[in-house]
């Protein structure tokens, strides 16, 4: 029977997690077919919380500039990119999109643990990220949008699933952000050959896998091996299959002739 071993897993200073599977025993070349199948899927599939738009004071525009602020608004938004979202343990809400803000006054460094964001929803699992320096005593007010989603999503993706609201005089445009919804940050295989307990070739998979610390590696294990389930098993029992087993079962044997 395969199993599944965890040989290794530590925690990094910035919250990062890593660990290594044994997938093992398995038949000569499955070990590339699944290794490469869960590799996609823990890269692709798997879905987080990113900052996808934000408003800042009255800008208009990501080439603006605010008196006070040492950053300029696109050092801002590679800045808001860093921070990692996770969502909280007594977390019901059946949404996918939330919102959280900041109101601050200078002199003051800013960091990701100055937002508010809903309560008992999501929480800041790097709250010392640096978004940006306020010199004076200026007010600064940052209102971010947070969606749940997978993968990679750009701007002229999200606009298309989306009508943007049009510019209104008095009131701060949102600027959107490229959306890294990703929670792994490297996944890698490994596969060497092994004997069984009765002297037979096979094959074992060393999966490793690196997450930013929004899920754990396990989890992303499991997640990812129930995504491939929910991926085939809806194939087998399409009716395309279900008739032909029924005309296999329904088939005389040959006793009958």
């Amino acid at each position: 029977m395969t199993t599944v071993t965890c040989i290794e897993s530590n925690l990094d200073f910035e919250k990062d997690q890593y660990a290594c599977f044994l997938i093992e025993p398995l038949e000569m070349s499955q070990g590339i077919t699944l290794g490469n199948a869960l590799r996609r899927t823990l890269l692709s599939d798997l879905s987080s919380y990113a900052i996808t738009g934000l408003r800042i004071n009255n800008v208009k525009h990501e080439f603006a500039t605010i008196d006070g602020l040492r950053e300029d608004i696109l050092e801002i938004i590679l800045n808001l990119k860093e921070v990692i979202l996770k969502s909280s343990f007594l977390s019901k809400a059946k949404t996918k999109k939330w919102k959280g803000f900041l109101n601050v006054q200078g002199p003051l460094i800013v960091t990701a643990g100055m937002f508010k964001l809903p309560k008992h929803v999501l929480t800041i699992l790097n709250p010392e990220q640096y978004i940006c320096t306020l010199v004076d005593s200026s007010s600064f007010y940052l209102e971010i949008d947070i969606e749940q989603g997978a993968g990679y999503q750009l701007i002229e993706e999200r606009k298309k699933k989306r009508e943007i609201s049009r510019f209104r005089s008095g009131k701060p445009s949102t600027l959107l952000i490229d959306a890294l919804f990703m929670p792994i940050r490297k996944v890698n295989y490994k596969i060497k050959l092994i004997h069984d307990t009765q002297g037979n070739i096979k094959e074992s998979l060393c999966l490793e896998i690196w997450t930013n610390g929004s899920i754990t590696p396990k989890r992303s294990l499991q997640e990812s091996i129930k995504l491939l389930i929910n991926l085939f098993y809806p194939l087998l029992v399409t009716p395309y299959f279900l008739q032909l087993s029924n005309f296999h079962s329904s088939s005389p044997s040959k006793q009958e002739y």
